[in-house]
């Protein structure tokens, strides 16, 4: 879905020369040049990386720094390389010491969804929404600029981060979210699914998202997720200790306070 929405972005708006796409299924990569998100397609990373000037990895975590080092060995001397990728410590440290890391600039769009496949993509994805980068003191800081300025013409806003700081911060406003939805519909008995309504809907969606991408992002980013998790687990007994005590004056201010936070952020990712 990120991949072909970047594609769409790039060729309606007359980005780049040309768009190619890799992936090992003919028939999705049909499907991509069918629906405007690439212009070729290859089934193999040196055909379509050959003599490339920006390669984008929008692969599972884990598979982005071996694709990149790949798709480096045939791309021009000169090209610049970035990912999309929820974590980012461990990648920006694989790549940084390659002959290309400083032409490497982590980037972490944050417009991701519960869906996947480019029957979900849209040029539109990024528009106003937040990309983070990642770059470091070996960056060059050209490629910096250029890969903001390529964020920037998808329509998103940037913001830069440090690798570490990146992945404690995801841990807590997108990693724990997956984790606890995915808690809340695997608690919730099978006989009784039929009475759900659109509280459990929305508070669930989420985990409907791709159990084998997100096993890989929690192990990417195991430390800060598991403190995330015993940060969230302090704040359940809390409220646990409020319902058994039966004070519901702090019930209230529990509910207050999770409101005022929410109310904060009010529906600016609503699209997704």
């Amino acid at each position: 879905m990120l991949g072909g929405s970047i594609g769409m972005r790039l060729r309606r708006d007359a980005l780049a020369k040309e768009v190619v796409g890799f992936g090992r299924d003919r028939k999705k990569l049909a499907r991509a040049i069918e629906l405007g998100a690439i212009d070729r397609g290859e089934e193999s990373l040196l055909a379509a990386a050959k003599n490339s000037d920006l390669v984008i990895a929008c692969t599972p975590v884990q598979q982005i720094p071996a694709a990149i080092v790949e798709a480096a060995s045939v791309a021009k001397s000169i090209a610049l390389f970035t990912d999309v990728g929820s974590t980012k410590s461990s990648i920006v440290e694989s790549l940084g010491s390659m002959p290309f890391g400083k032409q490497f600039v982590g980037s972490h769009p944050i417009a991701g969804s519960d869906k996947s496949g480019v029957e979900h993509a849209s040029p539109d994805l990024f528009e106003r929404r937040l990309t983070i980068l990642t770059p470091t003191v070996e960056s060059n800081p050209t490629a910096v600029q250029t890969i903001e300025r390529f964020w920037k013409e998808m329509g998103a806003k940037t913001q830069t981060m440090l690798p570490d700081e990146h992945d404690h911060a995801m841990a807590l406003t997108s990693h724990l979210p997956h984790v606890v939805a995915a808690m809340l519909s695997m608690g919730t008995p099978t006989h009784l699914l039929e009475l759900t309504g659109t509280g459990w809907n929305d508070t669930t969606r989420i985990a409907a998202g791709n159990p084998q991408l997100w096993r890989q992002i929690l192990e990417e980013n195991h430390g800060p997720v598991l403190r995330a998790m015993q940060n969230f687990a302090t704040i359940s007994r809390e409220w646990i200790a409020a319902m058994e005590a039966k004070d519901f004056e702090r019930v209230e201010q529990l509910l207050i306070a999770g409101k005022e936070i929410r109310d904060s952020v009010g529906n600016r990712h609503s699209s997704g």
